[in-house]
């Protein structure tokens, strides 16, 4: 089968996330089974127009606003048509079924913004943002669609996906990679994702202004990049915590398996993974810290109310949190080291369950519509 993928950016984009990640781990089974898999993203600074690895040919055309219409030309210049287009949401939909027929196209949603919009766009943007992105999915309605959190799922039903329309597949981790490690002798947390407003790194700041007062060896890092770095900075400077809360530069090199990898060894030190995120498709940083025996606190919203178990594999605190309610979780998990180890094994053997090839087992099985056994 000839199966197109339309994601916005590619694994080698410097901006990849999980989304990304995600598409990787499908495509390439689907070409290892003898499917033959196109993946069509934006373009950045000295990119080629065209790639290939592990037999996935990337079609590079666009801007970030722009390759959508790039991703319509390019499928109308197609002699022959893919069998098979996956639409890959995230943030602005491509609109295939304006162009694509309903027996050729699926969409896979990583999340829906929501109120992601009030946080990284100012107002009246963030308003009109946040308006537009229910009609955009009206044209979806009669659309298969996947996604891997079970909160994604009723999320979309607000828009009007019949909960009918829509299957949930599990995620997988890379076991090989992530695995458990030696914890650090003081309290150690650990901070993963962009950095962006959406993410809240600076609500991690501003908790640990409130934890060092108590142990004053405790220390944050935050693993990432992106517009609030500067922001982040300034703020360590601001309230004196330079020895404290430190920046690591994101290792994006996710073909690298190396075992001296920056993330996954402060991930398996780390004492819990602190991601208080305005919404997620999921979180894989979870999981893969999970993999670790590193347990995580996380916000109750869309995505990571499915990838911790409160009380089990981690905390869940509530949206708007305080940065001294959020200080007062990761002490708890200082003052109970009992609490935080068994909360950490849970979470490895939780993690245990989630593995590639199964994940792909149950979306090639969604996708040809075939059962698994």
């Amino acid at each position: 089968m000839d199966i197109l993928f339309l994601n916005w950016k590619d694994l080698r984009n410097p901006d990849v996330g999980g989304a990304e990640i995600i598409v990787y781990e499908l495509a390439k089974r689907l070409v290892a089974d003898g499917h033959r898999v196109t993946w069509f993203c934006r373009s950045f600074v000295g990119a080629r127009e065209h790639d290939i690895y592990d037999g996935i040919e990337i079609i590079r055309r666009g801007n970030k606003i722009t390759v959508y219409w790039e991703a319509y030309r390019y499928y109308q210049s197609l002699m022959n048509k893919p069998d098979m287009i996956i639409d890959c949401i995230n943030t602005i939909c491509w609109q295939t079924p304006l162009y694509i027929p309903k027996s050729n196209r699926v969409m896979l949603v990583n999340q829906l913004a929501k109120e992601v919009f009030f946080y990284e766009l100012p107002f009246p943007l963030s308003y009109i943002a946040y308006v537009l992105e229910r009609i955009e999915y009206l044209t979806y309605r009669d659309t298969k669609v996947f996604c891997y959190a079970p909160s994604t799922k009723k999320d979309l039903e607000t828009f009007g996906i019949p909960e009918k329309n829509t299957s949930v597949f599990p995620l997988g981790v890379d076991h090989n990679r992530y695995k458990s490690g030696k914890k650090s002798k003081d309290p150690f947390f650990l901070f993963v994702a962009r950095l962006t407003s959406m993410k809240r790194p600076d609500l991690c700041v501003e908790a640990m202004r409130v934890v060092v007062k108590k142990y004053s060896k405790a220390k944050l890092a935050i693993v990432g990049y992106g517009p609030m770095e500067n922001k982040l900075e300034g703020m360590i400077q601001k309230y004196g915590l330079e020895k404290n809360v430190y920046l690591v530069n994101k290792n994006t090199l996710y073909f690298d398996k190396d075992p001296k990898d920056v993330k996954v060894r402060l991930m398996q030190q780390a004492w819990a993974l602190l991601l208080p995120s305005v919404k997620e498709g999921w979180g894989m940083v979870v999981t893969e810290a999970a993999a670790c025996s590193t347990p995580s606190i996380v916000t109750s919203v869309t995505g990571l109310i499915d990838a911790v178990e409160h009380n089990k594999t981690g905390i869940v605190v509530d949206y708007d949190i305080s940065a001294d309610g959020f200080a007062n979780q990761i002490l708890s998990l200082i003052s109970d080291r009992a609490l935080s180890t068994t909360l950490g094994k849970n979470a490895m053997r939780r993690s245990k369950s989630f593995n590639w090839d199964k994940s792909y087992q149950i979306f090639s099985s969604l996708l040809f519509g075939y059962e698994t056994h």
